[in-house]
């Protein structure tokens, strides 16, 4: 709180003191419109999307209510432009994979890079898992979930078909049952209650990284 309290003492203070260039009043614009997603996104995964309203996502950012319409012309836009600046950050960190030669390595690179990621940012993985259960299926939000989900699966495939095994696509299904389930117990338990978690996630990686063809 103390810290949002001082990014928008500066900010008023840098708006008194003197003009400010073009370049600075986009950056200005930047990190309020950067607070709200955050806000909003720390708030969906707590409450959900139908349990979170526009005037709570104010409050968690401590700006006015009618500060966020200037960003986002409503909570559906804003839940839409949250999902998509964060998947966009997260498949970031799976770019240097496509370096990787080897398919097994490549796998394992994107299991742990992906679990990497979970502990890291539980809130959000939170989130993602809530959104895909609560969300209208016809919805902007839920298709640009599923067509995150729908890439890792078709990656998944690739890479199976790529080693060279046997039904790729079944094998892609129980691969994504797999990582999802382990996702979904760390998320409800916590690393704390979940003594097992690099056990479970290591006989994931030695299964799907080192199946040898029948």
């Amino acid at each position: 709180m103390q810290n949002k309290f001082l990014f928008i003492l500066t900010v008023r203070s840098v708006l008194i003191a003197s003009p400010i260039s073009k370049e600075q009043f986009e950056n200005i614009r930047e990190a309020s419109r950067l607070n709200i997603l955050n806000a909003a996104m720390k708030l969906f995964a707590k409450h959900g999307y139908n349990n979170t309203s526009i005037s709570a996502i104010a409050k968690e950012a401590n700006i006015s209510k009618g500060l966020i319409y200037n960003y986002f012309e409503s909570k559906d836009i804003l839940l839409e432009e949250t999902l998509d600046f964060i998947l966009k950050k997260v498949i970031q960190t799976f770019i240097p994979a496509a370096e990787i030669k080897n398919p097994d390595a490549r796998l394992e690179f994107l299991i742990r890079t992906n679990f990497e990621h979970l502990k890291k940012n539980p809130e959000m993985w939170r989130m993602f898992i809530t959104l895909s259960l609560q969300l209208d299926k016809e919805s902007i939000a839920y298709k640009i979930l599923w067509s995150y989900w729908s890439k890792l699966f078709e990656n998944a495939k690739n890479i199976f078909i790529e080693m060279g095994k046997e039904e790729p696509e079944l094998l892609s299904h129980r691969y994504g049952a797999m990582i999802d389930g382990l996702a979904m117990q760390y998320i409800m338990l916590g690393e704390s209650n979940f003594p097992h978690f690099e056990d479970t996630l290591e006989f994931i990686i030695k299964e799907f990284c080192s199946i040898k063809n029948k």
